[in-house]
């Protein structure tokens, strides 16, 4: 069986297809590959030891233990298995649902409308939804909890090799509050190297992130720097009930936000019972600080992938070309690959039945 796919897939004449034939293939590669990574979690689970999954296939210790929680997780939620298997859904989906029912319970998500989401949207474009979802179903306890050991499990290593590394991990408290640092340095670098018209021909992306961590490590940031712009800021969404949390990192239990609360500014937003918010800003030609904090707690990140919003442009639904306001309500975070998609390839910003703004391929 897998030995007539095999070859049937190295026989193709992949330059001889059409793009509308591509796009087909690749659909048609991805549903196969969701039933294989569902048969491989449900064999993962019937060797029983991770280890042995590793021996077997000669994948990482990562990858195996990604392989028994996958086929647990399919034990638990035939629904979920099943989606799986004939395609609706793929690992990464099931990865996203798994991480969700550890922050609370397998029972919750079974329950919950995420798998739903799962078959309408890529699994890195539903961090926002998972993320309200643990903040409203986990009890604070559990937050506390969880925060706690974070915290009682924090480690940073720092060794020699070709090149010095430096390996930390943090509480998503901590961290929040550090990646906002960080991006912020590296977005003043990236205006101090020529911005768009230049930067990444003086280094690259990843080459300025470590210059900005080494920079605020050894504190040798310019003193005219001045304050970070509202997308490179943490920015800790708290709500109606005293729950809170960081978008891009994770809900807080209440006893965190009511610390950071204590030692950062305050933006009061008011929003509809469907997350809309209600207020509207003036039509300029760039959102606001005030429309950027708007635009964060309720979109999140991109609406395409879920990227963090210090990698985001705000994007005109309705095109500046076209006279569309810079209004609230004709705003969306768009990271930069995507936004090029939507202005260059055709790509279109659509809202969803419950209002969400979704990214549409052509």
């Amino acid at each position: 069986m897998f030995e007539d796919w095999t070859r049937t897939l190295s026989a193709l004449e992949i330059a001889e297809l059409s793009v509308a034939e591509a796009r087909r293939l690749l659909a048609s590669i991805s549903r196969h590959r969701a039933a294989v990574d569902a048969a491989e979690a449900r064999l993962a689970v019937r060797v029983g030891e991770a280890s042995v999954v590793r021996g077997a296939t000669r994948c990482t210790q990562r990858e195996a233990d990604r392989a028994v929680a996958r086929g647990q997780l399919m034990e638990a939620l035939p629904e979920v298995g099943d989606a799986l298997a004939c395609g609706e859904i793929s690992g990464a989906h099931l990865d996203t649902l798994s991480r969700a029912a550890e922050r609370t319970t397998v029972e919750d998500v079974g329950a919950s409308s995420l798998l739903t989401l799962a078959r309408a949207k890529p699994a890195d474009a539903m961090s926002k939804q998972v993320n309200d979802f643990v903040r409203i179903t986990a009890s604070d306890a559990d937050l506390a909890a969880r925060l706690q050991k974070q915290r009682s499990q924090r480690r940073a290593i720092l060794m020699s090799s070709d090149m010095g590394v430096l390996h930390a991990e943090f509480d998503d408290s901590t961290f929040g509050e550090i990646r906002a640092a960080v991006d912020a340095e590296t977005d003043r670098l990236y205006w101090a190297d020529g911005g768009r018209d230049g930067a990444n021909e003086k280094r690259t992306p990843e080459q300025r992130r470590a210059d900005a961590v080494a920079s605020l490590l050894l504190d040798q940031r310019s003193a005219e720097a001045g304050p970070p712009a509202v997308r490179n800021q943490a920015l800790i969404v708290v709500h109606e009930d005293g729950s809170g949390d960081i978008p891009g990192v994770g809900p807080l239990p209440k006893s965190e936000v009511e610390r950071l609360v204590c030692i950062s500014e305050l933006h009061g937003l008011v929003f509809s019972a469907d997350g809309q918010p209600l207020w509207l800003g003036d039509a300029v030609r760039l959102a606001d600080d005030n429309q950027w904090r708007a635009l964060i707690a309720r979109d999140g990140g991109c609406i395409g992938c879920g990227a963090h919003p210090s990698r985001c442009e705000a994007h005109h639904v309705i095109w500046r070309r076209h006279h569309g306001p810079s209004d609230i309500d004709n705003l969306a975070l768009l990271c930069k690959h995507h936004h090029h998609l939507v202005h260059d390839s055709g790509w279109v910003v659509d809202q969803d039945a419950s209002g969400r703004w979704t990214l549409v391929p052509p």
